[in-house]
């Protein structure tokens, strides 16, 4: 639905101005540059991963590589592709293009295959190993909201203040580049907006 997306991606530019304002006023502050980077990064990895799907030729070569630098014993040989529906998909998607990272850097450097726009800058792996680790926190819920039966009514409220406090510590974790910190606020802006529609609900104040 093109009107959905379109209305998604306004959604998105606001809340990630909302919370570059909000961070700002905190005198966190990223340049124009590290924006850059980081709004480059998974056109990156997501293009290189579909790029890969989609010619049986490339996927031949890159498990070459990966046999090449693992053995004929590698169980793993493919990137995760980054699929719109499923929302753990980026998580997957990340931490294969960094299980891959050796392999990844030497087929994007290799001009024949010509994916050298795929290619991450060393800024850009730091970035990708920072962010793992918060989207582990999503996907971590994303598994148990997957399940059958699970989770109950009550489970849920718990589970976003427990979101809310690991998002809360992110952001204010100084060792944390600012564009993850800046990610971890507009994160907080939606999980309080959908926390607040809880007081409305007399189903989740009947079941706690």
């Amino acid at each position: 639905d093109e009107a959905k997306e379109a209305h998604d991606r306004e959604v998105v530019r606001s809340v990630r101005q909302q919370a570059i304002e909000a961070a700002w006023e905190a005198n966190i502050t990223m340049t124009g540059p590290q924006e850059r980077e980081a709004l480059g990064m998974f056109p990156k990895i997501a293009g290189l991963a579909r790029k890969l799907h989609d010619s049986p030729t490339l996927q031949d070569k890159f498990e070459k590589t990966v046999i090449f630098k693992r053995g004929e014993d590698a169980q793993k040989r493919r990137l995760d592709r980054r699929v719109p529906t499923r929302w753990n998909s980026d998580f997957a998607c990340l931490t294969a293009h960094l299980y891959f990272k050796d392999e990844v850097q030497i087929f994007t450097s290799i001009s024949e295959h010509g994916l050298r726009d795929y290619a991450l800058t060393t800024a850009q792996w730091k970035l990708a190993e920072h962010l793992v680790p918060v989207l582990e926190l999503f996907n971590d819920l994303t598994n148990v909201f997957s399940q059958a039966e699970v989770p109950l009514v009550y489970d849920v409220v718990p589970m976003l203040e427990s979101l809310e406090h690991s998002l809360d510590r992110v952001y204010n974790a100084t060792e944390e580049p600012a564009v993850v910190r800046i990610a971890a606020k507009a994160a907080l802006q939606i999980v309080g907006k959908y926390y607040a529609l809880t007081d409305d609900n007399e189903v989740y104040r009947i079941a706690i």
